[in-house]
């Protein structure tokens, strides 16, 4: 018999197997639980419960489907916190997942709303949305999401669906293991100060691979990187022109090791044999490239913004403490996602630099006329137009050196 515990998140109460009987001295989240839930994506979850419904402000949703769904929390806090109606199909191939995601609803009052089916992931999505596709897929499996893709996509209505996808195989995508990259996602990972970054552009090129495939065009939503992994949302239309449209969003980012050099190149230019300039006169770094992946924007400001002003109106206290920092973050960095965030306390340490507060870094280069914005990829680093160089020059000049 599974030990259970009751938890809260959000406006969500809800059982689950009890994570602290399970992991033990460990202390470690295992998907050997026999209810799998991991209290740690709450932020995770926060986010994507804000996100839908700032999504829901301009877009219907009639049916959504988590196809791997363990305890079912997510999805349940999506009926129950998010506007509308909508119904949902909630997917797992473990009996006792069944079991608790069924109980959960019924102590929540959503039998009308919600079921639960016992299967393989990628069978039931391709079987359960024959009748009527869905119009909002949540993947968010142990790992990569790779696998699900193709029926994730298939499953979602041709006019125009949300797909959301976690992947938590970080070693894989932040250059760890590049091949095991290419194999999973179709493009090199390197070891960069921006790794997280390429994680997600890796993943949402893959997506846009596979909706290719199926003749359906991606538009991203929103990005997020926090902790152990990473999340895309994008939007899937039955669109072949735009998709080949969307094809000069495929690329190449190269990065000097020597320098902090990046160079952004689109697929169709390779051809040209374009040189890389350094930053720094006769510098020897080793150049790496990452990808082919995704080059283009990765955030929908509109969506953004009325994501955040959800938040606004809601009681901030029953969400995630880094909840108002992230969405300010993404707020700022949209509008210069064309340049790979530059890490500062990365650049001070290839220089022996002392770093100096963030905020004094991006007020300098403000006043000198540059854009800058933070990003909530990492709390050390900004995205800017200004060059390597000339933040090393304003790092220089804060420090007295």
């Amino acid at each position: 018999m599974t030990v259970e515990k009751e938890y809260t998140e959000g406006r969500t109460t809800f059982l689950s197997a009890d994570v602290e009987h399970y992991s033990g001295d460990k202390k470690q989240i295992s998907a050997s639980l026999p209810v799998f839930y991991n209290p740690r994506m709450q932020l995770n979850r926060d986010i994507s419960v804000l996100l839908l419904s700032g999504y829901l402000e301009s877009n219907n949703i009639e049916s959504m489907c988590e196809p791997l769904t363990g305890s079912g929390v997510r999805t349940l806090r999506y009926l129950n916190e998010c506007t509308g109606d909508f119904s949902a199909d909630m997917f797992d191939v473990n009996p006792t997942a069944v079991e608790t995601a069924t109980k959960n609803i019924k102590l929540l009052g959503l039998e009308n709303r919600a079921k639960v089916l016992k299967g393989d992931a990628k069978l039931l999505l391709m079987t359960e949305s024959r009748e009527k596709r869905f119009d909002y897929v949540d993947v968010d499996p142990f790992g990569t999401p790779a696998p699900y893709l193709n029926a994730a996509i298939q499953s979602l209505n041709p006019k125009g669906g949300l797909l959301a996808l976690t992947a938590t195989d970080m070693p894989v995508l932040c250059g760890a293991y590049p091949k095991v990259a290419m194999r999973r996602y179709g493009g090199f990972s390197i070891r960069a100060p921006f790794v997280h970054e390429l994680a997600v552009r890796l993943l949402d090129a893959i997506a846009f691979r596979i909706a290719g495939l199926n003749d359906c065009s991606m538009t991203p939503i929103a990005v997020l990187s926090t902790d152990h992994y990473v999340r895309t949302w994008v939007k899937i239309e039955a669109n072949r022109k735009k998709s080949n449209r969307q094809a000069d969003n495929l690329g190449v980012i190269r990065y000097c090791q020597g320098c902090m050099r990046t160079q952004t190149i689109p697929l169709k230019a390779r051809h040209e044999n374009i040189d890389f300039e350094h930053d720094i006169k006769n510098c020897k770094g080793p150049v790496r490239e990452a990808g082919p992946l995704w080059i283009g924007n990765l955030f929908d400001s509109k969506i953004l913004k009325r994501t955040n002003d959800v938040f606004k109106k809601d009681d901030a206290n029953i969400y995630h403490k880094r909840v108002p920092r992230i969405l300010e973050e993404m707020l700022e960095e949209y509008a210069l996602i064309e340049y790979p965030y530059i890490d500062l306390h990365v650049l001070c340490d290839l220089y022996n630099l002392t770093p100096p507060k963030n905020r004094d870094v991006i007020e300098y280069l403000k006043n000198a006329g540059h854009k800058v914005a933070r990003t909530h990829f990492r709390p050390t680093a900004i995205r800017t137009s200004a060059s390597v160089v000339d933040v090393k020059t304003v790092i220089i000049d804060l420090i007295g050196r």
